[in-house]
């Protein structure tokens, strides 16, 4: 058995968007997690708009933060994501909703709760030393992400497909002073820092 991240998410409002706005969350997030090394089983959606995948546990938060973008910036709402880190005991190949193990359980009973306590990201995990800190970086994350505007997500939501910020402006079909300025608007920066520090984190679990 093997330590590794779940990641278990839900649209928010949802009831209100279209179908052509749903297939569209779907195709943009597929086009993200499709062919990306970090996911270890593929981005399944189950009772209408709640979905689930399993990646490497160094890397779930930041899947987890362009999830987000991903999601904002096509219909302009977010999902509430929990992640579990944990043993995964059981995995059904290119079926998420099939495996079973520790960390399936902690993403699942956390997302239980999120939607009463006005959460948007939170992570759980059986290690108390870290899961302190964890929590508490990711409500200062959580509170940078609930002031993105659509263009910041946008801008955000290229960096997986672009190697620096001409090509994303490129992509967009906007200047270049315009990423920039998204970027430091959208307090990137501070996000990829909380990113970073996560993933050194992970490395000592």
């Amino acid at each position: 058995m093997k330590t590794e991240a779940v990641i278990t998410g839900d649209i928010i409002n949802s009831s209100i968007l279209s179908d052509e706005q749903k297939t569209l969350v779907r195709l943009n997030l597929e086009q993200y997690t499709s062919n990306n090394p970090d996911i270890l089983l593929p981005l399944q959606f189950y009772r209408g708009d709640s979905f689930q995948l399993m990646v490497k546990k160094e890397r779930a938060a930041r899947i987890a933060v362009f999830i987000e973008a991903i999601i904002y910036s096509s219909v302009n709402t977010f999902a509430r994501i929990s992640i579990g880190i944990g043993l995964v005991s059981k995995i059904v190949p290119d079926n998420v909703l099939q495996s079973e193990g520790e960390a399936f359980q902690l993403s699942g009973h956390q997302m239980d709760t999120m939607k009463e306590e006005g959460r948007l990201m939170k992570i759980a995990l059986n290690n108390k030393q870290y899961q302190s800190i964890l929590s508490a970086t990711f409500y200062l994350a959580e509170s940078i992400i609930l002031g993105w505007k659509p263009g910041m997500a946008a801008v955000i939501a290229q960096i997986p497909f672009a190697k620096t910020q001409k090509e994303i402006a490129e992509k967009l079909n906007i200047s270049s002073a315009a990423v920039s300025k998204a970027l430091k608007a959208g307090n990137w920066p501070s996000v990829e820092n909380f990113l970073c520090g996560y993933e050194e984190a992970l490395k000592e679990i």
